[in-house]
């Protein structure tokens, strides 16, 4: 497999020499550090995807919190003279409008998840129990939540299963999850086993477009790859759109070993 690796690599786009991850990624790296909750490093494919979900995560998280804050200040006279019960069915009504325009996903247990890095108590507040930050202990999460963030594999493959980034996703199970990301026209395959992620890549040529009928291939190609099967990954590829004719000669050289 690391002749095929080495064949596949050179067509393929590197995320650290493509601009536009590149300054993504500088985006994330920035944002999480204004935050002062957080940092992020970003050396690999597999940073760069989990950073996507924290930055998802905290953009909800300011989103539901100015949608809080701008609907408790239109109400101030109103206020005091609301029970905790009508403020919140207030906030809710509110707050159903701002779901609309954010992301989540749903956890093992079946829980709504609009933070990953939050556990799913407080996800629970966020979606429907918004009133509690009147209360000093729940308001300091606004700025300083630092020691309420959870590990990143919490979650396992769920933020990547219910199009809580921007990827592709081709199929998934309880472990694993095959997606593509198209701006780096790249193939991926996603493991995750008792909280320890890997994630393994096929880089697809530089202008192959992606189109829903090569779904199924996709798949195929990942099924010989994980399966370690050379020959199986060689034969989908070379008759696949995905691949340059330099890579398929390379390719069928590799092959031709094998029988």
């Amino acid at each position: 497999m690391k002749k095929i690796d080495a064949i596949l690599a050179k067509q393929a786009i590197k995320r650290s020499k493509h601009k536009p991850s590149r300054i993504l990624a500088e985006y994330y790296a920035q944002t999480a550090k204004e935050s002062q909750n957080f940092t992020l490093k970003i050396k690999n494919d597999l940073d760069f995807f989990n950073a996507a979900i924290m930055i998802q995560s905290l953009q909800n998280k300011q989103r539901f919190e100015s949608t809080y804050e701008r609907e408790r200040k239109e109400l101030t006279d109103l206020w005091p003279t609301l029970s905790y019960q009508e403020r919140n069915k207030l906030i809710n009504l509110k707050i159903a409008e701002t779901k609309k325009r954010s992301r989540s996903f749903v956890s093992a247990s079946g829980a709504t998840i609009w933070i990953a890095f939050f556990d799913e108590l407080i996800n629970a507040l966020y979606d429907h129990e918004m009133n509690i930050f009147d209360l000093p202990q729940y308001f300091s999460l606004y700025k300083d939540y630092k020691k309420r963030i959870i590990p990143q594999t919490t979650y396992g493959l769920a933020p990547y299963c219910d199009a809580f980034i921007d990827i592709t996703l081709l199929r998934k199970d309880e472990h694993r999850a095959v997606f593509y990301y198209e701006p780096l026209k790249t193939l991926y395959l996603l493991t995750n086993v008792d909280q320890k992620q890997v994630l393994q890549k096929i880089g697809f040529k530089t202008d192959y477009a992606f189109v829903n009928e090569d779904k199924e291939r996709m798949i195929k190609v990942m099924d010989h790859y994980e399966a370690k099967d050379p020959a199986g990954v060689i034969d989908e590829l070379v008759t696949s759109p995905f691949v340059s004719e330099e890579t398929v000669k390379r390719l069928m050289k590799v092959r031709k070993k094998l029988k």
